[in-house]
């Protein structure tokens, strides 16, 4: 999967608004990573979840896809600000902040 986290997003959208040339598209997911290594990151970080192990999700298998990156962003100057564990531990806390955990 694909993923960024959504300032970032919205950072990248005003960072192309603002350049003074920008041409084309640009990917903005930093981060390209497996429900399996969701699912480690997840368990270590919050061991109160009950999160399914990698052997429960070994079989599951998503469709491929490419493998995008956003080196077009980055070369532009952009620098994403959040890392992955950060972009978990904003979803967690929101979804706390809005008693859905």
């Amino acid at each position: 999967m694909h993923m960024a986290h959504v300032d970032d997003v919205a950072r990248a959208h005003i960072f192309l608004l603002e350049h003074p040339n920008p041409k084309g598209r640009y990917n903005c997911s930093p981060f390209i990573i497996s429900i399996q290594q969701i699912s480690q990151l997840l368990s270590a970080k919050y061991p109160q979840f009950q999160v399914p192990t990698v052997d429960e999700l070994k079989d599951i298998k998503g469709p491929k896809q490419p493998q995008l990156i956003s080196k077009k962003l980055i070369d532009a100057g952009f620098v994403f600000k959040y890392s992955l564990e950060e972009m978990f531990e904003d979803a967690i806390e929101c979804c706390k902040e809005k008693g859905y955990l």
